[in-house]
C-alpha cells in the first residue's frame, strides 16, 4: 500500500518542506516514512535509522499542525500605533460627537489611549479616547470611525458611527 500511495503521490524534494506542503505531499511523506521503516529491519545501517526518525518526526509534525498561519484572519481588529493621524480622528471624533449631540453633551479631548483598526473598504477605527464630560467628570468614551480614502489616499469620507462613554471616574 505504501508502495502505491508513494508511487501515485508527488514526494517533495526535502522532508522539511512537508510543514506547508499540501495534504497529498504530507501523505506521500508518511507513505515515505513507513517505507523506510520497513527497509530498517532489513539493514541495519544507521544512517537509514536517522532518516527514518527524522522522516517520521516530519510526517507527523506536518500531519498535526497543517499550515502554519503567520498573519491575523481577515476582518478582526488589530491594535495600532497612536500616531499624529489616529490622534487627528479621536479629535475629529470628539467635535463631530459634540456637533452631533448639541451643548447638552459636550466632552472635552484628552488623548487617546489605544487604538484598533479593521480593513474594509476603507479602514474602522476604534478609539479609546481619555475625556472630560460637560460637567468636568474624567471618563473614557469609545469613538468607532469609518474612515474612507480615494485611490490617490485623499480623504473621501469621515464617518462617525458611534461615541459612548465607557467608564465613570469618581
Amino acid at each position: 500500500m505504501a508502495a502505491l500511495i508513494n508511487t501515485t503521490l508527488s514526494v517533495p524534494s526535502s522532508l522539511t518542506g512537508a510543514v506547508g506542503a499540501p495534504r497529498r505531499s504530507r501523505l506521500a511523506v508518511v507513505a515515505r516514512a513507513v517505507r523506510c521503516h520497513e527497509q530498517v529491519g532489513q539493514e541495519s545501517s544507521r544512517r537509514a535509522v536517522v532518516f527514518c526518525g527524522a522522516a517520521m518526526v516530519t510526517a507527523l509534525t506536518a500531519a498535526v499542525s497543517g499550515p502554519a498561519r503567520a498573519e491575523p484572519l481577515a476582518g478582526g481588529y488589530v491594535d495600532m500605533v497612536v500616531d499624529d493621524h489616529v490622534r487627528g480622528l479621536g479629535e475629529w471624533a470628539v467635535r463631530q460627537h459634540n456637533k452631533e449631540s448639541g451643548e447638552k453633551d459636550d466632552v472635552q479631548f484628552g488623548k487617546v489611549v489605544k487604538a484598533q483598526g479593521q480593513v474594509v473598504n476603507g479602514m474602522n477605527y476604534n478609539l479609546f479616547i481619555d475625556g472630560k464630560d460637560s460637567r468636568g467628570a474624567p471618563g473614557t468614551y469609545l469613538a468607532e470611525v469609518y474612515e474612507k480614502a480615494n485611490g490617490a489616499g485623499v480623504q473621501e469620507t469621515l464617518k462617525l458611527n458611534e461615541f459612548v462613554r465607557l467608564l465613570k471616574s469618581s
